[in-house]
């Protein structure tokens, strides 16, 4: 009798270790809407760009290319020349493929291609040359720049599991991650 007792009481204690420790799945997919929503919440963004010029740059609108191994964002941007006052308005059309940092347990812009970028003002479009340098501003800016970050919870979960690595792939049902687990520290 007591030997039976002692063999449930080790099983109960097995099953509730277990149930602390489920395992993490493997591949975690992030939505276009999961991701645009999480994005949303980071804009309006304001950046100075060489102590010359204010941007206001609008919340990104995104479509995913899984063809590519791309995501793709339309951002309106206000300007505004620190010198002259002169202001713009415009869009940026840009597209990136993705990187995971396991440093902040994020996402990130990685190889960003701006593929237009129109400012215009009250006398009308910027000029060519402008636009251009502008394009190559932006492309500088966005590179590196987070899109998606685990909650603290997640990044201790994921840290505890001992993720090492993630492997990121665009598909059409979202941006799949797939965890590369090391040994738990």
């Amino acid at each position: 009798m007591q030997r039976r007792v002692l063999l449930m009481a080790a099983a109960a204690t097995g099953a509730g270790l277990l149930a602390g420790c489920a395992a993490l799945p493997r591949t975690v997919v992030i939505t276009e809407a999961q991701l645009q929503e999480r994005l949303a919440g980071q804009f309006p963004q304001r950046r100075r760009v060489m102590s010359l010029l204010d941007l206001d740059i609008g919340a990104p609108a995104l479509k995913l290319l899984p063809e590519q191994g791309r995501v793709a964002a339309r951002l309106t941007v206000d300007a505004s020349e620190r010198l002259t006052r002169k202001s713009a308005t415009g869009t940026v059309d840009a597209d990136s493929a993705l990187r995971f940092e396991p440093s902040d347990m994020s996402l990130r812009l990685y190889q960003v291609r701006v593929a237009r970028f129109e400012l215009a003002d009250a006398g009308g479009a910027w000029p060519a040359p402008v636009r251009q340098a502008a394009a190559v501003v932006a492309e500088q800016l966005l590179e590196d720049q987070p899109v998606w970050r685990a909650s603290s919870s997640q990044a201790d979960r994921l840290r505890r599991a001992g993720v090492r690595d993630v492997q990121v792939r665009i598909t059409a049902a979202g941006i799949e991650l797939t965890l590369d687990e090391g040994t738990p520290r």
